[in-house]
């Protein structure tokens, strides 16, 4: 069982034959959605299919579009390496706007990857920009071997490891526990924040708990949430 709870905010991508994102002929798209991978790109990518999660359609707007569902979280300074599109992670930054779409594995019972949540930024400038990555990227690599304690269903503790930076991407790995003596399963994931021009781009890969060598995909959580935000990055 992948997290979720997560606050999903977003921008559709079409689908098309060589698995990248495009705009439909004729549509008009904001800039910032046609940084969003469809399901094909991902589906290249990790070696698995894809669908949209019926109940977190794409949309697409201003800092309005943030979550707030952490903000009891601790430490407070890590929320946004656990959690995607948080308000209170980039309220200290100039955002202008957002898009976010999450996609879902179509069998759950023979896959490595459960979701996978994508989000773009676009600030006023480049150099905004690559402010917020820095401070952002600063925050990571302190927030290295913590724990978030949230008050979840879902994910009480979240534990933060291999925090390093690479090629203007920061990554993590984040272990999900739920609360003692619940029924459910620590969820692994895999976290990345990258910068390119006005934009920052966030991903978070959510895989199966059960390690089953014998799941369909490519994904790995050391590597898999940089592939796609290095992807995103092209198309920006």
């Amino acid at each position: 069982m992948a997290a979720l709870a997560a606050v999903i905010l977003v921008g559709g991508c079409d689908d098309i034959a060589s698995g990248t994102a495009r705009p439909a002929p004729g549509a008009a798209r904001p800039a910032l959605k046609q940084v969003l991978l469809d399901g094909a790109a991902l589906t290249k990518l990790l070696g698995q299919p894809f669908k949209g999660v019926p109940f977190s359609p794409p949309s697409y707007g201003g800092s309005e579009k943030f979550g707030t569902a952490y903000e009891s979280a601790t430490p407070a300074e890590c929320v946004g390496v656990v959690f995607m599109m948080q308000k209170i992670a980039y309220q200290s930054v100039p955002v202008q706007n957002v898009a976010d779409e999450m996609w879902t594995s179509d069998d759950h019972s023979s896959v490595r990857v459960d979701s996978v949540d994508e989000g773009v930024l676009s600030f006023p400038s480049s150099k905004d920009a690559a402010a917020a990555f820095a401070k952002f990227s600063a925050q990571w690599q302190e927030c290295d071997s913590t724990t978030l304690n949230v008050s979840s269903v879902t994910s009480a503790s979240n534990v933060i490891s291999d925090v390093r930076i690479a090629d203007s991407v920061v990554a993590a790995s984040v272990v999900m526990h739920p609360p003692e003596h619940s029924i459910l399963t620590p969820v692994p994931v895999s976290r990345a924040l990258g910068v390119r021009g006005n934009y920052l781009v966030e991903v978070a890969v959510d895989f199966f708990g059960n390690g089953d060598p014998s799941a369909q995909g490519s994904a790995d959580i050391k590597t898999s949430a940089i592939d796609i935000v290095h992807a995103m990055l092209a198309l920006s």
